[in-house]
């Protein structure tokens, strides 16, 4: 690439064989829809690949060439590869993007507009929607207790109420500062990556990007939504295929961003509301087990779930 493009597009893979194809096919619209094939001009699009074994590698070597494909590194994880992927980004504005996700028309261009309009702004959501253009929440409200009690009493408080840290579906439809934005499409500026260089990989999976988003906040930085540009995302690609160890992991990387930053106040009263959460669980899991909806190989996974929890 001769020139320094306008925007590093930074996409994380780990056997995504079934959706990169039209997430990378996507995005050459999302940047110009009369001019698609200006995309390598202005656009650097690199995909961190961490040790697919579906193909995932072999589909963009072939289908996607003008990509730049950074494989054979392993399994860095879901923040240790996106911070590979920023080590070799070179343009003034790097967006963070998930492989099981669509780039509307002309949605990077706004972005990038967006961000040229608005320098205060660090970090930059865009609208994310679900695949049947139903609204999907990827801006929230920074986790507190309350939202970690209803986290284990979930009929409490529906999930996509504000007691559960989520903006109402009326906030997406202007521009607004925001607590922390989803990683599944996250617009950043170089000058913040370099105050902050990435996101933290002790968490490897959850809170990663909240952490980041927070300490973005703490350094001086807005963060900022806007629905002009819209993404589609599938959802829970990867994390949603083992649902006992991605709530143990969930619940491991929640204990470590309280030590990390609330302090050790609010870490003790988190864990006192883990301890009640988990024989609330305990006590309706037997249950199910004991009137035959829940099988022994799944009481088994589940009790070593809420272990591993409360080792957190």
């Amino acid at each position: 690439m001769s020139t320094t493009p306008a925007l590093s597009i930074v996409i994380v893979t780990y056997n995504s064989a079934s959706v990169i194809r039209d997430c990378l096919a996507s995005i050459p619209g999302g940047w110009d829809v009369e001019q698609a094939g200006n995309l390598l001009n202005e656009v650097e699009l690199i995909v961190v690949d961490n040790g697919s074994t579906d193909g995932t590698p072999d589909l963009i070597r072939t289908e996607f060439p003008w990509v730049r494909l950074l494989s054979d590194h392993g399994n860095l994880l879901f923040a240790g590869g996106n911070n590979y992927g920023f080590k070799h980004a070179i343009a003034p504005l790097i967006f963070m993007l998930n492989p099981d996700t669509i780039v509307r028309p002309g949605a990077l261009r706004k972005l990038v507009d967006f961000a040229d309009a608005h320098p205060e702004a660090g970090m930059i959501a865009p609208r994310v929607v679900n695949p049947d253009g139903t609204l999907q929440h990827n801006t929230f409200r920074f986790p507190n207790l309350r939202t970690a009690f209803y986290g284990f009493f979930e009929m409490l408080a529906p999930m996509d109420s504000p007691q559960n840290g989520r903006y109402l579906p009326e906030d997406y439809t202007r521009v607004r500062e925001v607590g922390h934005i989803l990683g599944a499409a996250l617009l950043f500026r170089r000058e913040l990556y370099n105050q902050l260089p990435g996101m933290d990989e002790k968490f490897g999976i959850y809170f990663e990007e909240t952490d980041w988003c927070y300490r973005a906040g703490r350094g001086g930085w807005k963060l900022l939504y806007t629905p002009d540009a819209t993404i589609t995302h599938l959802g829970a690609h990867s994390t949603g295929r083992t649902p006992e160890k991605s709530s143990a992991q969930f619940y491991k990387s929640q204990s470590y961003f309280y030590r990390k930053n609330y302090g050790r106040l609010k870490y003790a009263a988190l864990k006192c509301i883990i301890v009640f959460g988990l024989l609330f669980w305990l006590a309706r899991t037997l249950k199910g087990w004991l009137s035959g909806k829940i099988d022994g190989e799944k009481l088994k996974v589940r009790l070593w779930s809420y272990g591993e929890i409360l080792r957190s």
